[in-house]
């Protein structure tokens, strides 16, 4: 064989063999090259995972110029929304042992989703009560009212609560529901929160609006928010009392603006005679407002206690001299025709006599539920005699 090829090929091996074993060699480094960005590629996806759960709790904390202060027990904080989102983020790949994350929320028995819901306000408008008027020094009218429950004839509890308190022109009718232990726990916690929130000038149910909604209104709407809230977490803390809820109706009178307030969930009425004429002011959430007809029509599709999130309807009416205004439960409603109430209204003048004759009637009539009414009497001021 000629030597030169000899030389050549060999020249031509060697030079395969140091290809090789460069390439060779620099194969381990490939993983160090590969794993920096695999590592800022992990940074940025938990960095968006984290911005993503911060985007996500942004509508839950939307309604903050109506929320509560921030060391109020019953809302979370600004600081334990930032507790949850953390734990969101960072605790969940970890939580397969099926224990629950530790955060500084809510007292137990409080779910932050209760805690945290803004209920939405449906504001409407009786004639001459949308327009603006200056609240005037003085009282405009008086409020006398009268209240009375009956448990009826039928049922062996009564689950109906009641509320009159005339220092602050506030009464409500709540209509317990939920039967065994819950009806009428629901009913007393929803006028007892109610009387707390009024004494102590302290409205921190959360809610929220598409229009604007008075100050006066706005309050008795977060009073009946912080109820819910406050059944809601009873029953969390108590099986026995988790299907517990109620009615609720509330009228709030402002002497000095006359103006009446009047927040209400489920059926139990409002109604004002004026002169001769008996007018329902509430609307009744049940599934016949919503075109249901037929047999369970009369079933509520919303109450106090029942959901986080409530639609609270709002009614602003101007009171004259001489109305008379009618909270009841529909223990007086499913007993009694519009017509009759209207009659026996406009021929007692007494409240406390009309009252006891309205539950008189709906025990005539077969008492087959618990019937509670209030009525307040508006009286026209009589001018100071300098």
């Amino acid at each position: 064989m000629d030597p030169v090829l000899v030389w050549v090929a060999a020249a031509i091996g060697l030079i395969g063999l140091g290809w090789i074993a460069l390439r060779y060699g620099r194969e381990p480094e490939k993983p160090k090259s590969t794993s920096k960005p695999s590592s800022k590629s992990k940074s940025k996806s938990s960095s968006k995972t984290k911005s993503r759960a911060a985007k996500s709790s942004e509508p839950a904390a939307s309604p903050k110029s109506s929320a509560p202060p921030a060391n109020d027990p019953a809302v979370p904080s600004v600081f334990d929304e930032d507790e949850v989102e953390i734990t969101v983020v960072t605790a969940s790949p970890s939580n397969d042992n099926g224990e629950p994350p530790v955060d500084d929320g809510p007292p137990t028995g409080e779910t932050p989703p209760a805690s945290d819901a803004a209920s939405k306000i449906e504001m409407i408008y009786e004639d001459e009560a949308d327009v603006d008027e200056i609240t005037s020094p003085i009282a405009r009218i008086l409020v006398h009212a009268s209240g009375q429950s009956d448990g009826g004839k039928v049922r062996r509890r009564n689950e109906d609560s009641f509320l009159v308190l005339p220092e602050r022109s506030l009464f409500a009718v709540a209509d317990g529901m939920g039967g065994h232990a819950g009806g009428d726990v629901a009913s007393k916690l929803a006028v007892e929160t109610l009387r707390r929130a009024f004494d102590k000038s302290t409205f921190d149910g959360r809610t929220e609006s598409a229009t604007s909604v008075p100050r006066r209104g706005r309050e008795i709407a977060c009073a009946v928010q912080m109820a819910n809230q406050a059944i809601l977490a009873k029953a969390n803390a108590n099986p026995d009392l988790k299907e517990m809820g109620t009615t609720l109706v509330a009228a709030r009178f402002s002497p000095n603006k006359q103006r009446v307030y009047i927040g209400h969930v489920g059926d139990s009425r409002c109604y004002r005679l004026r002169g001769n004429t008996l007018r329902q002011l509430t609307s009744d959430h049940t599934l016949s407002g919503l075109g249901l007809k037929g047999p369970g029509s009369q079933a509520l599709y919303q109450a106090v206690g029942v959901k986080p999130r409530i639609t609270i309807d709002v009614v602003v009416d101007k009171p004259r001299a001489d109305d008379v205004y009618l909270l009841c439960s529909d223990g007086l409603t499913k007993m009694a025709k519009d017509n009759e109430i209207r009659d026996l209204l406009a021929n007692e003048p007494d409240a406390e006599a009309a009252a006891y004759g309205l539950i008189e009637l709906a025990n005539d009539r077969g008492g087959r539920d618990n019937v509670t009414v209030i009525l307040v009497k508006v009286l026209e001021r009589a001018p100071k005699v300098r």
